[in-house]
């Protein structure tokens, strides 16, 4: 794929809401691997916006943008949770994970570019990362760039993985967070916990440190 970074006009969301933002990623493995676990995907992403349109506020400021892999597509733009019709996901591909983080790192450096040009003030933006398998790309330089994101405070990171991921690749990419493994392929209840932990987020002082439910009923923490 053509990865294309040039700075896009100014939507009138921009203008329209003056809330601060908080932009996620979902990051999604939607490798042909995943096809007997895309339709609990797509409803989990659906949970998600049902659990964040239950909160005014957080409707206003979280704002969503999809991207799968692979092949690596930008399968939904930022949208705030009032304007968000999720896309309808399909497996197919191999597993580029170093692409897609690359992919991601760059589009959130455009929409933080995007608020600041629009004088909107956003929290630290968050990549969601959910893969069942290994990579079939170069990872390694995608891993360093998420660390010296993370470390600058420019993003949270976090990945999920089924039973067959590789959790030494995912700890690599996550360090100093540890990786979750999903139970039993619960990603509907992994989305509600995600629209769970965004609403407090929304409304939190920008800079205070993050904290966080454990995700007892749908992951175990890899340490």
């Amino acid at each position: 794929m053509k990865e294309e970074f040039s700075f896009e006009p100014l939507g009138e969301d921009m203008f329209r809401n003056p809330e601060r933002r908080c932009p996620v990623i979902l990051l999604l493995d939607t490798s042909g691997s995943m096809a007997t676990a895309m339709n609990m995907v797509n409803l989990g992403i659906q949970d998600m916006k049902n659990q964040l349109m239950t909160d005014p506020l957080a409707c206003q400021r979280v704002e969503v943008a999809i991207i799968t892999f692979g092949p690596v597509v930008l399968a939904q733009d930022f949208v705030t949770v009032d304007q968000w019709v999720p896309p309808r996901l399909a497996a197919s591909g191999n597993t580029p994970i170093g692409e897609a983080l690359t992919f991601a790192i760059n589009q959130l450096n455009l929409r933080k570019a995007a608020y600041r040009e629009a004088g909107i003030p956003y929290y630290r933006p968050w990549i969601w990362l959910v893969t069942d398998g290994a990579p079939t790309d170069a990872w390694r330089p995608a891993a360093l760039q998420a660390k010296a994101e993370s470390a600058a405070g420019g993003i949270e990171l976090f990945t999920v993985g089924t039973d067959y991921a590789d959790f030494n690749v995912l700890r690599e990419i996550s360090e100093p967070r540890a990786p979750v493994r999903l139970r039993e392929a619960r990603y509907r209840e992994m989305f509600v916990w995600l629209s769970q932990s965004l609403k407090p987020v929304s409304t939190s002082r920008p800079g205070s440190p993050l904290t966080l439910e454990p995700p007892s009923d749908w992951g175990k923490i890899e340490s």
